[in-house]
C-alpha cells in the first residue's frame, strides 16, 4: 500500500498523522473515515502555486460533491477556495457553515424549481445552466441572475463509461452546434434579468492524461472565439472543470498537476492572440483535494475459505460505505493496520457483510494473515466514500474524523440504530 503524507509504521502498527489505527478505532469505531486535514493544505497550496497566471485571474472551486459537511466547507473556506454546490442539500449545508455566497457556483442537470429559488434567494455567485428549459425559467422569473452555461465540449475521455460527462450522449450541458445554444444565447442577449457571463464544461472523473484537458481547453477557445464573433458576445469567465485523476492502486499513475500552469500558458496565448475578452479561468478539483487525504478503518470479523480456495477477509464494512468497486470496478490498496510491516504473503478477497454478492471492496490482494479482530485500512477513501454511502441493509453510516496537527476531532458523527428510524411512521 502506498503511504501518503503523515502515515508512519511503528511497532507493526500503521500511525495516521500520528495516531495508531487501532487508537482511533476504540476510540471512534469501526468502521471510521479518517481525514488528514495537514494533507488537504498541502495539495491546496500545490494546486494553487500551479494554477496561477500574471495576466489571467483564476479561482479554484472545491467540487463539494466528492465530500461535503458542515466541518469541510469550514476548511475549503479557510484556504481560500470558492465552492461548486450541486444540490439544495449541498447549498444548505454551506449556509450552515457560513460558507461566503459570493464564492458559491450552483450546478445541477435538473435543479427543481426550489433549488432555483433556493440559490437566487442565497445570493450564489453564479448559477450554471444546464439546458435551455432551465434557461427559460431563469427568463420567466424576472430576478436578477448571473449565469455560466454548461457545454458538452463533445470530447471522450479515457475513464470508465459511468464518469465520462462529455460524449456526445452525455446527460450534461449544451452541444456548441445545436439548436438550444443559439436559442439560449438568444434569450441572454435579449433579457433584461439574466445575464451570461461565460461558460462551463466538465469532461469527466479520474482523468490522468494532460492531453485531455489540453484538448478540451483548445475547443473551448475555438468556439468561443466563432460565438463571439457570430452573436458579438462579451464572454470573459471559462470554467474548465475537474476530474483530475489520483493515486489508487500501482497500476494507475501519479498525475504530476504542473501541467496546469502549461494549460493556462496556453490559454493566455490563445486569448491574447484572438483578442478574446476572458479574463478569468476556472477549474473544480474535488477528488484531487481529498482522496489521498483519506482512509477507511475497518475490523476483520470471520475469514472463509471456499471450496475452490479462495480465502475471504469480512469486514464490518461494504458497498455501504464504498459503493465505488461495486459501481465502476473501482480499485483500492489496502494493509492490515496492526501487522503493516509484516510479510504480504497470502492472497486474500476483502469483502463486506452486505448481502450481496458484489459486496467486494478489493479482489485479490496480497496481505500477511488476517485474524479476527485485526484492523483493517484502505488507503484513498477520502473522495465518493461518505458521500455516497447508504443504508443498505439497515447499516448506520460510520463516523468521519479529521485529523489537523495531530488532533482529531469528529465531523460527522456515528449514526445509531435510532437514527436509522428517527424517520420511520
Amino acid at each position: 500500500m502506498k503511504f501518503f503524507n503523515n502515515m508512519s509504521i511503528e511497532n507493526h502498527m500503521l500511525h495516521l498523522n500520528g495516531h495508531s489505527v487501532k487508537d482511533l478505532a476504540e476510540s471512534y469505531g469501526t468502521p471510521l473515515y479518517v481525514l488528514d486535514t495537514d494533507y488537504i493544505k498541502t495539495k491546496c497550496n500545490e494546486l494553487k502555486q500551479h494554477f496561477k497566471h500574471p495576466s489571467l485571474e483564476t479561482e479554484i472551486l472545491y467540487a463539494s460533491k466528492a465530500f461535503s459537511s458542515k466541518a469541510m466547507y469550514e476548511l475549503v473556506n479557510e484556504l481560500g477556495l470558492s465552492l461548486d454546490v450541486v444540490s439544495g442539500g449541498e447549498l444548505y449545508t454551506a449556509k450552515a457553515s457560513n460558507f461566503p455566497m459570493d464564492r458559491v457556483y450552483m450546478h445541477g442537470n435538473n435543479k427543481s424549481f426550489a433549488e432555483i429559488q433556493m440559490a437566487l434567494d442565497s445570493g450564489v455567485h453564479r448559477i450554471i445552466v444546464d439546458n435551455l428549459m432551465e434557461l427559460e425559467y431563469l427568463q420567466s422569473l424576472n430576478r436578477p441572475v448571473d449565469i455560466l452555461i454548461r457545454i458538452n465540449p463533445g470530447i471522450e475521455a479515457h475513464t470508465h463509461e459511468y464518469i465520462q460527462t462529455a460524449n456526445d450522449d452525455s446527460k450534461f450541458g449544451i452541444s456548441f452546434d445545436s439548436y438550444d445554444l443559439s436559442s439560449a444565447i438568444d434569450i441572454c442577449q435579449s433579457s433584461d434579468t439574466v445575464t451570461l457571463h461565460g461558460f462551463h464544461c466538465h469532461i469527466g472523473s479520474q482523468i490522468h492524461e494532460a492531453s485531455s484537458f489540453e484538448k478540451t481547453a483548445s475547443v473551448m477557445l475555438d468556439q468561443i472565439k466563432l460565438l463571439e464573433h457570430k452573436y458579438s458576445l462579451n464572454i470573459t469567465e471559462l470554467n474548465l472543470g475537474g476530474g483530475f485523476g489520483v493515486y489508487y492502486s500501482k497500476d494507475q499513475p501519479i498525475t504530476d498537476y504542473g501541467f496546469l500552469t502549461d494549460l493556462l500558458n496556453q490559454c493566455s496565448a490563445y486569448i491574447s492572440k484572438q483578442n478574446l475578452k476572458i479574463k478569468k479561468m476556472m477549474i473544480e478539483p474535488g477528488r484531487l483535494l481529498v482522496a489521498n487525504a483519506g482512509s477507511t478503518i475497518y475490523q476483520v470479523g470471520f475469514t472463509k475459505t471456499t471450496a475452490s480456495g479462495k480465502n475471504y477477509v469480512f469486514v464490518d464494512g461494504g458497498m455501504t460505505d464504498n459503493i465505488r468497486p461495486a459501481l465502476y470496478q473501482a480499485e483500492y490498496e489496502a494493509c492490515i493496520g496492526n501487522k503493516a510491516d509484516l510479510d504480504n504473503d497470502k492472497l486474500y478477497t476483502i469483502a463486506g457483510k452486505c448481502c450481496e454478492s458484489g459486496d467486494i471492496l478489493i479482489k485479490d490482494i496480497l496481505l500477511p494473515q488476517a485474524d479476527q479482530e485485526d484492523y483493517l485500512v484502505i488507503a484513498s477513501t477520502g473522495a465518493y466514500g461518505y458521500s455516497m454511502a447508504s443504508h443498505y441493509n439497515r447499516l448506520p453510516k460510520p463516523a468521519v474524523i479529521m485529523i489537523e496537527n495531530g488532533q482529531p476531532k469528529v465531523a460527522i458523527k456515528r449514526e445509531t440504530y435510532q437514527d436509522l428510524i428517527q424517520y420511520d411512521l
